[in-house]
């Protein structure tokens, strides 16, 4: 008589089969949809999900209650409380779980060295999957959209809050993470560009408190084919930091170091004239070719014709075709003498005469101080890039459409860290970008003697904060 087959002399696939038509004959009826069929095995793979993880869990082996090397200064540190308990929402469920607890006095830092073996965050209720979803959804919608359309991917519901906190927790290793290993791990460092195109502005963001609109400065380089005058795809990295240029110079920095910098072949600077960006390339890219942004010039130029000739007037548009003229010689003296020949037309009783003068002379005035970065006809027979429209475009895709909706109103500390996610997330892509803050947060934790005191380090050290801030106000 032969012997009955046990369950472990069954391969992984007959088993699998097996659950598979034991299901089908429970849950088929006559006249199902596709959408109730695919909803059943969901439920099936949910009722697998969270038994199978306990199980994988309890095979682990035991933890020994022995020293373990503390993370940041690598001495055995003994353990200081067992069996701590620990529940953690997962993609599966809610899973439960033991592990010892380590304390260094002289890091004054406490570690789990099963948490980390885990791959789990330190802190939350989530796993790393988990939050690494989580987190995708927050940083492109309001917490209460997440919260509604979580539930057309997941059963399980969410709360506003816990998306928030998610922000909050990640959007503080983002910003507290070393910030050139931030780079490298968003977007892995390249041999250096032949041309580098760097770009630089601010934007305001609706705040809460007495200060309701706060500027947001936001950096993105790209490498440009000069070949096809046109920007390389996939190159771009951004920056964003809502506070002054002492905080965001020594951020921009690092990213400028991940992309070679001193071994570029060339750096473009575009700007669109303030002064400040002109400083900040100055310290940062002394040997950058500088470029006033075309836009911004022929702007100018139409702000001053409207003064002059009338907002309605209908030699407007000659004057701007004039003016484009003009500027694509590459010599704004051109221009600048034409202008000045409209004295001659201001009549000096009119009660605009003031008006009129004061346009000329900050036109003049704009265009003299940019002289240098306004020799446009030779930057376009060097194929080199005269609009800035990258960092105008990064202000509506990195932060705009995240930050700046109708009725919001942040916070500042919130304002911050979420401006610092959105340039991760536009640098890295969904895909890398959880990881990548991940991986930056622990070896920035882990290697503290490799931080760099970047305001003694970086070359814009010798302006301190203030005057950072005060070049910007002027």
């Amino acid at each position: 008589m032969a012997r009955k087959k046990g369950l472990k002399q069954y391969s992984e696939k007959e088993l699998l089969d097996e659950i598979a038509h034991r299901h089908a004959d429970k849950h088929f009826r006559e006249g199902m949809t596709m959408s109730e069929m695919e909803l059943s095995v969901e439920e099936l793979k949910r009722g697998t999900g969270e038994p199978s993880i306990a199980l994988m869990l309890s095979r682990m082996k035991p933890e020994k209650p022995t020293g373990k090397a503390c993370p940041k200064c690598g001495k055995r540190i003994p353990v200081k409380a067992r069996d701590r308990e620990r529940t953690v929402q997962s993609l599966a469920g809610p899973v439960t779980f033991k592990r010892n607890y380590h304390h260094c006095q002289e890091c004054k830092y406490g570690f789990y060295p099963v948490d980390r073996l885990l791959g789990l965050p330190e802190e939350g209720e989530l796993t790393g999957e988990l939050e690494k979803r989580i987190l995708d959804f927050a940083v492109n919608d309001v917490y209460g959209e997440c919260a509604a359309r979580w539930r057309l991917h997941y059963e399980r519901r969410f709360s506003e809050n816990l998306f928030r906190s998610t922000v909050a927790r990640v959007g503080q290793q983002c910003t507290t993470a070393d910030q050139g290993r931030l780079q490298e791990e968003l977007k892995p460092r390249q041999k250096a560009a032949e041309v580098l195109v760097v770009e630089v502005d601010g934007s305001m963001l609706p705040i809460r408190g007495e200060e309701p609109w706060k500027e947001a400065k936001v950096g993105v380089t790209y490498r440009h084919d000069t070949a096809g005058n046109e920007p390389i795809s996939g190159t771009s990295r951004y920056v964003a930091v809502v506070n002054g240029l002492g905080e965001f110079a020594p951020v921009l920095e690092d990213l400028l170091e991940v992309e070679n910098i001193d071994d570029v072949g060339k750096v473009v600077w575009l700007g669109d004239g303030a002064v400040c960006n002109w400083s900040l390339a100055d310290q940062l890219c002394p040997d950058a070719v500088q470029i006033l942004d075309w836009h911004h010039a022929v702007e100018h130029a139409m702000d001053c014709g409207k003064v002059l000739l009338g907002e309605d007037s209908p030699l407007l548009p000659l004057w701007q075709r004039r003016a484009e003229e003009l500027l694509a010689t590459g010599d704004p003296e051109a221009l600048i003498s034409e202008v000045m020949d409209c004295l001659e037309l201001i009549e000096p009783r009119k009660r605009d005469t003031r008006e009129r003068l004061q346009a000329l002379e900050d036109l003049v005035r704009y265009y003299r101080s940019n002289a240098r970065r306004m020799k446009y006809r030779l930057y376009r027979e060097d194929r080199l890039p005269i609009g800035s429209g990258a960092v105008e475009s990064a202000h509506r895709h990195v932060l705009q459409t995240r930050m700046k909706r109708a009725g919001q109103h942040w916070a500042i500390k919130n304002a911050r860290r979420m401006a610092r996610l959105r340039a991760a997330y536009r640098t890295a892509g969904p895909l890398r970008f959880y990881a990548a803050i991940r991986r930056a947060h622990w070896d920035t934790l882990t290697s503290a003697h490799r931080q760099r005191g970047r305001q003694q380090h970086f070359r814009y050290a010798r302006y301190g904060t203030r005057d950072l801030d005060r070049c910007a106000s002027n």
